[in-house]
C-alpha cells in the first residue's frame, strides 16, 4: 500500500475505491491506472473480471488448450482422456465442454462436411462443465467419421466469445481400436478465433 497525495487523490498504478479511505492500494495483476485519482484499475488486453469479482481481484484471462488429448475406441463407445491446460488464466474455475461432429468423407480429406452429432450420442457424466480430465462417448455410429474438440474454459471464457482454446482429435468407427500406445491418430491442439454468430 502506498500514501495518497496531499490532495486525497492516488498516483498512476494505484487506487482507492472511496475518498473515504486513507490509504491507496497498488493496482492487482494484469490490471493498470494509468491517471492519477482513479477509483478502481482497468484490466489489460484479453484480460477480465467477472461480475462476481472485487475491484481487488487480479484480473484473469481465458484457459489455454487443453493438452495431450488421448481416445480409446471399443465399438460403438469411446473413452477420451486430455490433461490440463498449461495455462489456467490465473482462476481455479476450470472446467472443459466436449463438440462433438459427424463428418462425410475420409478422415484426411481436406474438405470435409460436419456436422453436430445430435441427441443420439450420449456423454457420461456429461457433455459440458466437466472438472474431471475424462468423458465416455456412447452410441456413435459404425463405419463413420467423428471429430471431438475438448475445450477449457473457466469464468471469464463468456467475455472472450469470439475465441475458443480446444484440442482436437478426427477418428473413424470403422478403424481398429485405438490407444495411447496405439496406432497414429490425427490429432492437434489449436487455439484459434472462432466467430460465434
Amino acid at each position: 500500500m502506498c500514501s495518497f497525495l496531499v490532495s486525497g487523490s492516488c498516483p498512476p498504478g494505484t487506487y482507492k475505491m472511496s475518498s473515504r479511505q486513507q490509504e491507496c492500494f497498488p493496482c492487482p495483476a494484469n490490471s493498470k491506472a494509468e491517471e492519477e485519482g482513479s477509483v478502481l484499475c482497468v484490466c489489460e488486453d484479453d484480460h477480465f473480471r467477472t461480475p462476481l469479482d472485487p475491484p481487488s481481484a487480479p484480473c484473469t484471462r481465458p484457459p489455454s488448450p487443453p493438452r495431450d488429448l488421448v481416445h480409446t475406441l471399443k465399438q460403438s463407445t469411446l473413452i477420451l482422456e486430455w490433461a490440463a491446460p498449461n495455462d489456467s488464466g490465473g482462476r481455479g474455475d476450470l472446467t472443459y465442454s466436449i463438440g462433438c461432429r459427424r463428418c462425410v468423407g475420409p478422415p484426411r480429406a481436406p474438405q470435409v462436411q460436419c456436422e453436430p452429432c445430435g441427441a443420439s450420442v450420449g456423454f457420461v457424466p456429461q457433455q459440458s462443465g466437466l472438472t474431471e480430465r475424462t468423458v465416455t462417448v456412447v452410441n456413435l455410429l459404425p463405419n463413420s467419421n467423428y471429430s471431438f474438440s475438448v475445450e477449457a474454459r473457466n469464468g471469464v471464457s463468456e467475455l472472450l466469445p469470439n475465441k475458443r482454446f480446444y484440442t482436437q482429435v478426427n477418428m473413424s468407427t470403422s478403424l481398429p481400436e485405438h490407444s495411447k500406445g496405439g496406432n497414429p491418430i490425427i490429432l492437434s491442439a489449436r487455439m484459434e478465433p472462432v466467430t460465434v454468430k
